[in-house]
């Protein structure tokens, strides 16, 4: 096994809550569409914020019977490098460019961020946060935070 290879993941599914998944990823194209299909709850979309990874969100992303994705959203904005003006809904699947597997060091930087977010949620349970510009900017600053302590 080449060294690329042992330093890969499948895909990873981030759910609203945050937690994160790790998927079994097939060989075949036509089946890995059908794991992000799965995975995202229907029809997906492949969003880019990263140049070796994707996030496939649900096709109807602004549907408002899905919740929104507090971890995905701070994931895109922290590989995108701005404050992402709108929400990303629903689990999100990330994989690499193409419906490739995922490089472990980006898988690293999801699953930090994802903890970031989920730890920093707790915390508004007894602190709420001042506003919703101010809630963006802390969960912001503990996704780049959590990114910045991988490297």
């Amino acid at each position: 096994m080449s060294e690329r290879q042992e330093n890969l993941v499948e895909a990873l599914r981030i759910d609203p809550d945050g937690t994160v998944v790790v998927l079994a990823w097939p060989q075949d194209d036509a089946e890995r569409r059908q794991v992000v299909r799965a995975a995202v709850g229907g029809g997906a979309d492949t969003a880019v914020y990263h140049r070796r990874a994707h996030l496939h969100v649900h096709g109807n992303w602004q549907a408002e019977n899905l919740p929104v994705n507090l971890s995905a959203w701070a994931l895109a904005s922290v590989w995108r490098g701005i404050d992402i003006p709108y929400g990303l809904y629903g689990p999100v699947v990330v994989t690499g460019p193409q419906l490739t597997e995922l490089d472990e060091d980006l898988a690293e930087a999801v699953r930090a961020v994802c903890a970031a977010v989920v730890e920093i949620r707790q915390e508004w349970k007894v602190r709420p946060s001042v506003g919703e510009e101010q809630a963006r900017a802390e969960l912001l600053a503990g996704a780049r935070h959590s990114v910045a302590a991988l490297a």
